[in-house]
This record gives C-alpha cells, structure tokens and sequence, in this order.
C-alpha cells in the first residue's frame, strides 16, 4: 500500500523575520532541527528560484553522471507538490516497507540511482496534494528521515521553485555541503536565481557555481544557434559573486528519453556535447567532497572554483 502520512507529525514553527531584511542563519535556525546525515558523505542542493529553466534534468543528469564515475548516488525530490525526478528516472514501483515497519526502502533506478519522491508514496500521481507550507515542510522532512538511505556519497536534492518554505526546509534540515544554481539565458531567470543565491547564503550553504542551462542548441548542419540571445552565463555568475560552471545546449532527443523514464540512456549522439559539459561539472563536483566540520560552511563560501 502507498504510504501518504510520512511525517505528518514533524511541522516545523514559522520563521521569525527580522525587520531590516530577510532571515537570517540565526533568526531561522531554532524553527527546525537537523536531520541525520551520518549515512551521507555530501548533500548536493539544485536551485534555480524559478520554474521552466530544467532544473530537474540538471539534477537527474548529475545523479547519472556520478554514478557512472563509481559514485554511490541518490536522488531526493524535495519538490512535493509538483515531483517528476521519479518519472525521468522510470521509477513507477511504490516502496517496500522494511521489517521495522517504520521505514521504506529507496527505489532504484535501471542504472543504480537510489530515488526518492512523493510520487512514489501517494495514491495516484492524477490527484494534487493542496497542502499549506507547513505540511509541505513535514512532508519533505519525513521523505528522507522516513527512507532507509544506504551509504551514499552524493545525495542530490531537487529543490521546487521560490525562496519560501520548501528550499528553507532542506536547508535547515540536510545542510547541504554545495548548492548549484541553475538558470536560463535570459535576465529575468538570472534576477531570480540571484535571489537563490542569497538564499543559500543565508544558510551558510557554500555555492558551487552557476550553470546556464538551454543556451543554444547545434543544427543539423553544425551551426550553432542561440535561442534565446547571446550567453550571458559568465557576466551572470561574475554579478552573483559565483563560479561560471558552464552553458549546456539543447537537445532535441532529450524531452522523449525524459518522458519515456529514460534519462540515464542520454548517450546519444545529439547530447555528445551536452554529456561532455556535464561529465567535467560531475568532476568538478567531486572535488568538493570535504570532511564535514558541523559548522555548515563560511556563509557564501563556494567550494569550487573554475578554471
């Protein structure tokens, strides 16, 4: 049977603004304690502030990358309202209970991907969870406490759009070791990831650049075309404060591998320029790998620089 109450007992208080400005590290950190991570070497936080930019695809693609390099990997869709890292992974199973009864075994993907999503736990992925914050918040916090994670090197966390509730709850919550941004060629998705950025900050979570997503994609006849104008991804990071991890282009065959539950076969041909620029970001990412002090990092700090 799929479970639909995890964590429904676990509502976090609201967040206490202070009056010059927005949260800060102490005026949120007493609202939701720190969930344990000691099965997990690094949680990886994917941000974009707004929706449309193909966060997921970064995020799953990632995943894939990393585990193809060795890496023990998992996914958490952090995205509760609107999940789909479940359906580009092609996981369509509900999860097992453990002996326990008081966990739920991650689902895997066909490469080896370790998954974990709301679509997986309700009823019918056809019926919408109209839920406030708080239950939000609960939600995502039981996804993971409530999931028998094995050992991991890279958790990755698919984050949902805004600067609210949800984004603020993995940050508090998992402490991420790195957070990536991850934006589109034009100035209006630049302003928002901005905002993410200032975001992650606040939580002390270090920022491991920006990648600029959809920047141009190549035509049959080898020429290079920029959809939506010229890349802008560089001045975008240099205006953030943050490393530039790259453009990645279009791919046509990309939507179909996705909707199909397919991603991890993105090998192709047409994504040969798209699957080399993510496999050098998957070793940059690697690098970042640190022993984990407790302290969560310097506020702002990136742990990876370009070359």
């Amino acid at each position: 049977m799929p479970r639909t109450d995890i964590g429904t007992d676990d509502v976090p208080l609201p967040v206490v603004r202070s009056p010059s400005g927005p949260p800060t590290a102490s005026d949120a950190s007493f609202s939701i304690g720190r969930l344990d991570r000691s099965r997990i070497r690094c949680v990886l936080a994917v941000i974009s502030g707004k929706g449309g930019v193909g966060k997921t695809f970064v995020t799953a693609y990632l995943a894939s990358e990393l585990h193809r390099d060795g890496a023990r990997v998992g996914v958490l869709d952090a995205d509760i309202t609107g999940p789909s890292i479940a359906r580009v992974f092609g996981v369509a199973e509900v999860p097992r209970l453990n002996p326990d009864g008081r966990t739920i075994e991650p689902l895997r993907s066909k490469g080896g991907v370790y998954v974990m999503s709301m679509a997986s736990v309700t009823a019918s992925s056809k019926i919408p969870l109209i839920w406030r914050g708080p239950m939000v918040n609960s939600a995502i916090r039981g996804l993971y406490r409530d999931t028998a994670w094995p050992e991991l090197d890279y958790l990755l966390v698919d984050l949902p759009p805004g600067t609210s509730d949800a984004p603020m709850t993995v940050f508090q919550s998992l402490d991420p070791d790195g957070t990536i941004l991850v934006t589109a060629p034009t100035e209006l998705s630049a302003e928002v990831v901005a905002k993410a950025a200032e975001m992650a900050r606040t939580f002390h979570a270090p920022i491991l650049g920006l990648i600029e997503n959809m920047a141009y994609f190549v035509c049959p006849h080898g020429e290079r075309v920029e959809l939506f104008g010229p890349s802008r991804g560089p001045e975008y990071a240099t205006r953030m404060g943050v490393p530039f991890l790259g453009s990645l282009p279009i791919s046509t065959g990309l939507p179909g591998l996705s909707d199909a539950g397919r991603l991890e076969e993105f090998t192709s041909a047409e994504g040969s320029v798209l699957a080399r620029r993510l496999r050098l970001l998957a070793d940059r990412i690697a690098q970042a790998r640190r022993p984990r002090d407790g302290s969560g990092g310097t506020p702002g700090s990136a742990v990876l620089r370009g070359p």
